[in-house]
């Protein structure tokens, strides 16, 4: 751009104004969008975090359902094991509250259930399910859940 003997500099002032303004509202919308992209990692991260700490507290219950239906130095056949496992629910919530009070994370207590397979499969095919179900949120705003399952079956001496 050069100026011409009829062109003053006043008169070119305002292509520097109308510069400005779309720099401003570029870097305007350049930072809305990073900021919404920070925002957006955040989020995923803390339902990561809290996906894995259902995850974990689902597999924790079922570990603790398997020392309950195996205990040590008892029998290990179906009939032992349906008998445990329909006492496992009585027991269970003690057990998932100890869970969550010997950690620090934002969960619900996991609820835990056990139950055996239909009467009319043949005795060597059955079996019990243990399911373990975890919900963790944080502050109310996420909510996660996992649940975890376990097929047993009795060893036959």
């Amino acid at each position: 751009m050069y100026l011409s003997k009829h062109t003053s500099i006043s008169k070119q002032q305002g292509n520097v104004y109308i510069i400005a303004i779309f720099v401003i509202v570029v870097l305007g919308m350049l930072t809305l969008n990073l900021t919404r992209i920070a925002w957006s990692n955040q989020d995923t991260l803390t339902r990561e975090i809290l996906g894995t700490q259902a995850s974990m507290l689902a597999q924790s219950g079922n570990e603790w359902a398997m020392t309950h239906l195996f205990p040590l130095n008892e029998a290990d056949d179906f009939d032992s094991l349906d008998t445990r496992c329909s006492s496992l629910s009585s027991s269970a919530t003690a057990a998932a509250n100890a869970l969550i009070a010997n950690s620090d994370i934002p969960c619900s207590s996991p609820t835990i259930a056990c139950e055996a397979s239909p009467e009319n499969i043949p005795d060597g095919l059955r079996y019990l399910k243990v399911t373990t179900r975890a919900i963790c949120n944080e502050s109310n705003v996420f909510e996660v859940e996992r649940e975890e399952t376990v097929w047993v079956r009795g060893i036959k001496l």
